[in-house]
């Protein structure tokens, strides 16, 4: 009976372990700003180390990821205006990519994390498909 207990422990602890993942090539993730109510879009490219998104402009950007560990350059963004509280919502967060050193991908919530424990939490999200007819 110990002997089943324990490989149904272990099988648990791999299928947990499974569970957890580092490949963020491809995937999009969102989160919104408490604040101001500003969605905030996370994408990763599915064959390069490149990364773009949304908030009030479009942004773009590079990175370099090592297991949990990550660096994003700095951010590259469109020029458009928005209200003041969205727009410094956004550009706390475009000066927070830079500062974020590892990060926890779960299932479907990633977060990034800086070195003094700043955190941004978001969601995977499936983007709507885009309509290359128009």
């Amino acid at each position: 009976m110990n002997k089943i207990c324990a490989l149904f422990v272990a099988f648990l602890t791999l299928v947990g372990c499974a569970q957890e993942s580092t490949d963020l090539k491809g995937k999009n993730f969102k989160t919104v700003d408490a604040e101001t109510k500003l969605e905030i879009t996370l994408r990763f490219d599915a064959k390069d180390n490149r990364f773009f998104g949304m908030a009030v402009n479009n942004y773009f950007g590079n990175y370099e990821q090592k297991e949990s560990s990550i660096k994003f350059s700095p951010v590259g963004s469109t020029m458009m205006a928005a209200p003041e509280p969205l727009m410094k919502a956004e550009s706390a967060y475009f000066a927070f990519l830079p500062t974020v050193t590892s990060f926890t991908l779960k299932g479907k919530n990633l977060i990034l994390s800086t070195q003094d424990g700043k955190k941004i939490s978001f969601d995977e999200y499936t983007p709507a498909p885009v309509d290359e007819a128009k």
